[in-house]
């Protein structure tokens, strides 16, 4: 004869105590997790493109935060400054 089976998820307690957990606590797969991203100054005539309104220039100032970029027709347009804020040669700075 054999014992009951029991139709209950076993405990994460064993014998000896509790088991040790076998993931780590960080369970976000690679292809998720974000990348380092080259951080590059942001010297005058350096051409980027803000990918959010798509505006592409070069630098003609960076104060306080922002950085003024020139597109090829002489507009002017002041953005933040920030991580993964800009293209340059289709790459994220």
């Amino acid at each position: 004869m054999r014992p009951p089976v029991s139709r209950h998820r076993p405990s994460s307690e064993g014998p000896s105590g509790p088991r040790p957990r076998r993931y780590s606590a960080d369970l976000t797969p690679p292809w998720k997790k974000s990348q380092p991203v080259p951080e590059v100054p942001a010297e005058p005539d350096l051409v980027v493109e803000e990918p959010r309104t798509g505006f592409c220039g070069a630098v003609v100032r960076c104060e306080a935060g922002t950085v003024t970029l020139e597109d090829r027709f002489g507009k002017h347009r002041v953005f933040p400054l920030e991580p993964r804020g800009f293209l340059l040669e289709g790459k994220v700075v």
